[in-house]
């Protein structure tokens, strides 16, 4: 192990990436877990509505990275080859796509509320606080995807800081706007969730301004004529679908099959789901670290198999799955060493139940203890088989695990078994991420995930042997 990561390319590549995206992301969970923690001052009604509102954004986000993913994998190797013509068309239907998507989300939580809160939970209260929620936040989603869309281009070329500089705007924004408007500081009136909801929405409406103003300054990357970013055709389309249609259908049924799970446990009990929603918080921190690293597996393993470096490609894949479980073994062992004040930190209104809060403790022991699992799982799928432009095997393994193995079990233990929360989160993550695992280490191995989209890449790798 120590032999492969010696290697001063490498972790100068990695780190030059990863940093700035995990910082970023580090920024947008402080983001979230600043407003779990003023939304939990409110209570477990409000603290569970939230969490069901937000799972909702997040079946959109998950279908937006799909579009993201499969952008990224042909702009990664497009940038291998400074191929800027083809990068801003595939801006463009990235674009087109992401913001479709958003809208049929916002129009959905606008004029159906109830209708959207109800698949979680039947509680009036809930229902009732839910669509407080909902009905102000769908306003935030075209900038999320906007954002997201054209922090995948600017971070697939190499280009990781102006999203991270963005990320620092909106959370501090995002921070002081939460304090005014839920509480009614500052001369603002006191809103409750609805105001948590409306600060997020003005605060990643300005920091989406704000990449756009700095991009047009720096004109850098996404800055082209209309002409050049829109004039896609048909075999502009036709390969990005075939890249990007298999991440799009695996991050699509990937989020739906959160949404089965988010439906399972939510009917469990909304104490029940408070403390997932805790849980959820502490995840996307925890997730930081491996969302840097997997984003630096991608546009390194990218770029190299589009400039035909397969051999680099091939090293550096290996490098990533040494360091990934390492990493996320210190991770998980340090999370549940410090369970208890991460957990305690979602109770400083005393508005939380015990029972919320033992839950959630157990929660984060048994996320830890599957981290390394995830975690070497998840970079196999999105940051090397992707990467490779293998996206149809990618979203084999992780779409089988789930909805042939993992679902089923938990619907079985849930309704069936009628076993204890707990034990059901248990069969959730074993069926889905050592399936997974298990069928990913078999495919990784015959190196059937390198399929180049430029000249250069399809030729050397014709012409490749890996000793």
């Amino acid at each position: 192990m120590a032999n492969i990561l010696n290697n001063k390319r490498f972790w100068k590549n990695a780190l030059r990436i990863a940093i700035p995206v995990a910082v970023q992301n580090m920024l947008f969970s402080s983001f979230t877990l600043i407003d779990t923690l003023f939304v939990s001052r409110l209570g477990d009604i409000s603290l569970s509505a939230v969490g069901m509102s937000s799972q909702w954004g997040m079946l959109m986000n998950i279908t937006t990275f799909g579009i993201c993913s499969g952008a990224g994998v042909l702009v990664s190797q497009y940038w291998g080859v400074k191929d800027k013509k083809n990068i801003h068309k595939t801006l463009g239907i990235a674009l087109c796509a992401a913001l479709l998507i958003s809208l049929l989300f916002f129009s959905m939580s606008l004029f159906f509320p109830q209708a959207v809160i109800g698949i979680f939970n039947k509680n009036p209260e809930v229902i009732s606080e839910g669509k407080r929620y909902i009905s102000m936040i769908c306003f935030v989603y075209p900038s999320l995807v906007i954002n997201d869309v054209l922090s995948t281009v600017l971070r697939s070329t190499e280009r990781v800081k102006l999203p991270m500089y963005t990320a620092v705007v909106i959370t501090g924004l995002n921070t002081f706007l939460d304090y005014c408007m839920i509480f009614g500081k500052f001369g603002f009136p006191e809103m409750g969730v609805r105001g948590a909801a409306l600060a997020t929405v003005i605060s990643e409406w300005i920091g989406t301004l704000a990449i756009i103003i700095i991009s047009l300054i720096e004109r850098n990357i996404i800055i082209a004529p209309f002409s050049s970013v829109f004039s896609f055709g048909k075999a502009e389309l036709k390969l990005f679908f075939k890249k990007a249609f298999p991440v799009m259908c695996n991050e699509t049924l990937w989020g739906l099959g959160t949404f089965v799970f988010n439906v399972i446990f939510a009917n469990m009990g909304y104490e029940y789901y408070a403390s997932i929603t805790i849980l959820k918080t502490f995840e996307n921190i925890a997730f930081v670290f491996f969302i840097g690293f997997c984003s630096a597996s991608s546009v390194m393993i990218g770029k190299s198999v589009g400039r035909g470096e397969i051999k680099t490609a091939v090293d550096d894949s290996r490098r990533f799955l040494y360091l990934v479980p390492f990493v996320s073994a210190i991770v998980g062992i340090i999370a549940i060493v410090f369970r208890a004040p991460i957990v305690n930190l979602f109770d400083m209104g005393d508005n939380i139940s015990e029972l919320t809060l033992s839950t959630a403790k157990n929660l984060i022991i048994i996320y830890s203890l599957d981290l390394p699992f995830r975690m070497l799982g998840f970079t196999f799928i999105v940051g090397i088989f992707r990467a490779g432009g293998d996206t149809l095997s990618a979203a084999k393994f992780d779409l089988g695990a789930l909805w042939l193995a993992s679902i089923p079990a938990t619907l079985i233990a849930a309704y069936v078994l009628k076993l204890p929360f707990l034990v059901c989160y248990i069969v959730m993550f074993i069926f889905e991420d050592i399936i997974k695992l298990i069928f990913s280490i078999l495919h990784y191995k015959k190196l059937k995930w390198i399929n180049p989209v430029t000249e250069e890449g399809k030729k050397a790798l014709k012409e490749f042997s890996y000793e």
